[in-house]
C-alpha cells in the first residue's frame, strides 16, 4: 500500500486530526459505596437466599451456586462437572424433557443455564417479572428431577473430546497449561486436564452421582435480583424450592488442596522449556512462580503493583511494547484464590523471544529494586478500585458477588475491606511485596516456539533450552 502525503501547499485543504489526548494520570476520587438493601432468607430445607430488588428493569434473574466445580471431579473422571452442567440443562426435566423445556422457556422469553467453574458450579434463570413463579417451577424441575438422557451425555462428551483435540491449536494455550503443570504438579486439581479416555469413561450414572453429591440445599446459595415484591417472592421460593431435599448424609467438601504449590519441581537456572511448534513465527511465552492466596497480607500491595505493571501506559506496556517494540501484547500479575496459593505469571507473544525475555526480567527486577513513584501509586490505586467496583455496577452483578462471597466464605463486608486495604497501600508496601514475591531470573519460563529457530538466540544469552511435551 502506498502512503500519499499532501504537499505543504495542499495541506491546508485537509482536516488535520487533533493530537491524541495524553494518558490520564489523575482520577476523580471514588464516592462512598452504596450497595442496595439485600434481604437474607433461609428456607426450611436450609437453602440460603439473598434477595436484591431492582424495580427499574421488569426482569428477575436468579443464580444458584454450589460447590462441585471442576476441581471436585474424581481423579479418574476429570471433566464430569463440565459435562454434568451441560447435560442437566440440555436434557431438561422428567416432566419437561429437552425440547419441551426449550419451548416452554421460549414462550416466556426466559432462560435456564448451567455452568461449571473451577471452585463451584451454577444453575441460573432469567425471566420477565410476571413469569417468575412459572419459570422458577421449571427451574426446580431441572434441579430436582433432571432427565439426563443418554443422547445428551453422548453429545456433550463428543464436544469435550473435540475441544481436547483442538486445545492447543492456539499456541498461547500450551504455555499456560504447562506452567501450571510444572508449578503445581501434573496431577494437581489446579493443573490437570481430562484425557480422552477419562471423558469416554464418564457415564450417566457418574453425572447423576455428581449432581446428587453437590447440588443440595443445605450447601448451596441462591441469589435473586430484579423487579419483585419481597413477600411474594418468599412465598414463591417456599412453594417452588422449599420441597427440595438433600441426599442422605452431610454435605461433601471439595478435595483438600496443598497450602503451597507442589515443591517437587525446581526450575533449572537460566532454562527455558520449549514446546516445539515448527514453523511458528510468533512465539507465545509465559514465565511464572508460586504466588499468594487472598489471605496473604501482601495481596493488596500486589494488586496495586499489578496495575503499575499492566495498565495502559504501565511499565510493561510502556517499556516492552512502546519503547522496545518487542510485542503487541504483554501482561503480568498475580491471581489470589481464596483457599490456596495462586501463581504469578507474565508474558506475551513476540517474534524475538530472547530479547523479550531479557526485557521482561529487567522490568520485573526494577520493580524489586526501586519503589514506585507517588504518581504511579495514585494512578494504580484508582485503577485497581475502579476495576474492582465495576464488578458491582449493576444490581445483578451485586447479587452475583454476594452469592459468591457467601458460598466461598468471604465476609459480607469484603467490598469495603478491600477498598480500605487498597487505599492504605504505600510505595514502600509495594516495594516490599515485590521483593518478597518476585524473583526474575529464577522463574519458570515456558514457550511455544519453533525450537530450531529460537535455540541459538536463547543460548547466546546464556539460556538452556529444554524440550517439553504436551503429553
Amino acid at each position: 500500500m502506498l502512503a500519499v502525503t499532501p504537499s505543504h501547499a495542499l495541506a491546508a485543504l485537509y482536516d488535520q486530526p487533533a493530537a491524541l489526548p495524553p494518558i490520564p494520570t489523575e482520577f476523580p476520587e471514588l464516592g462512598d459505596l452504596r450497595l442496595p438493601i439485600i434481604e437474607k432468607v433461609v428456607l426450611r430445607n436450609g437453602l440460603r437466599v439473598f434477595l436484591v430488588q431492582d424495580p427499574d428493569v421488569p426482569l428477575v434473574k436468579g443464580m444458584l451456586l454450589f460447590r462441585g466445580g471442576l476441581r471436585a471431579s474424581p481423579p479418574d473422571k476429570v471433566g464430569v462437572a463440565t459435562i454434568a452442567a451441560a447435560v442437566q440443562r440440555a436434557g431438561g426435566s422428567v416432566a419437561h424433557p429437552g425440547n419441551a423445556l426449550d419451548e416452554a422457556l421460549e414462550q416466556k422469553a426466559a432462560s435456564i443455564e448451567g455452568n461449571a467453574g473451577p471452585e463451584a458450579s451454577s444453575l441460573g434463570f432469567e425471566c420477565l417479572a410476571e413469569d417468575v413463579d412459572e419459570v422458577m417451577g421449571l427451574f426446580s424441575e431441572v434441579l430436582n428431577s433432571p432427565a439426563l438422557p443418554e443422547e445428551k451425555v453422548a453429545l456433550y462428551k463428543s464436544q469435550v473430546l473435540n475441544i481436547l483435540e483442538h486445545m492447543y491449536d492456539n499456541p498461547g494455550a500450551a504455555p499456560r497449561r504447562l506452567l501450571a503443570r510444572l508449578l503445581y504438579g501434573r496431577d494437581s486439581v489446579f493443573a490437570r486436564t481430562p484425557t480422552p479416555d477419562q471423558v469416554k469413561a464418564i457415564s450417566r450414572a457418574d453425572i447423576s452421582r455428581h449432581l446428587a453429591t453437590w447440588q443440595r440445599p443445605d450447601a448451596a446459595v441462591l441469589g435473586i435480583a430484579g423487579d419483585f415484591d419481597v413477600a411474594r417472592m418468599k412465598a414463591v421460593l417456599e412453594r417452588q424450592l422449599g420441597g427440595w431435599r438433600p441426599a442422605a448424609g452431610q454435605p461433601a467438601t471439595p478435595p483438600d488442596v496443598p497450602n503451597t504449590p507442589i515443591p517437587e519441581f525446581q526450575p533449572e537456572p537460566a532454562s527455558v522449556y520449549v514446546v516445539d511448534r515448527p514453523g511458528l513465527t510468533q512465539v507465545s511465552m509465559l514465565m511464572g512462580e508460586p504466588g499468594i492466596s487472598l489471605a496473604d497480607p501482601d495481596s493488596y500491595a500486589l494488586d496495586v503493583l499489578g496495575d503499575i505493571l499492566n495498565s495502559f501506559g504501565g511499565r510493561l506496556f510502556d517499556q516492552i511494547r512502546s519503547r522496545e517494540g518487542l510485542t503487541y501484547s504483554v501482561s503480568g500479575g498475580w491471581d489470589s484464590p481464596i483457599d490456596h496459593p495462586g501463581l504469578f505469571a507474565a508474558g506475551g507473544s513476540t517474534a524475538r523471544p530472547a530479547e523479550f525475555l531479557e526485557q521482561l526480567e529487567r522490568v520485573l527486577r526494577e520493580a524489586t529494586e526501586t519503589a514506585p513513584t507517588d504518581q504511579e501509586i495514585a494512578s494504580a490505586k484508582a485503577e485497581t478500585l475502579n476495576s474492582f467496583i465495576f464488578n458491582f455496577a449493576s444490581t445483578n452483578a451485586q447479587m452475583q458477588r454476594t452469592v459468591i462471597y457467601a458460598l466461598l466464605g468471604l465476609p459480607e463486608d469484603y467490598l469495603f475491606t478491600y477498598k480500605t486495604g487498597i487505599e492504605a497501600v504505600t510505595a514502600e508496601d509495594v516495594l516490599g511485596a515485590a521483593q518478597r514475591h518476585l524473583h526474575p531470573g529464577r522463574q519458570t519460563v515456558v514457550m511455544a516456539a519453533d525450537a530450531n529457530a529460537v535455540q541459538q538466540s536463547l543460548q547466546d544469552r546464556g539460556r538452556r533450552v529444554i524440550p517439553i511435551s504436551l503429553e
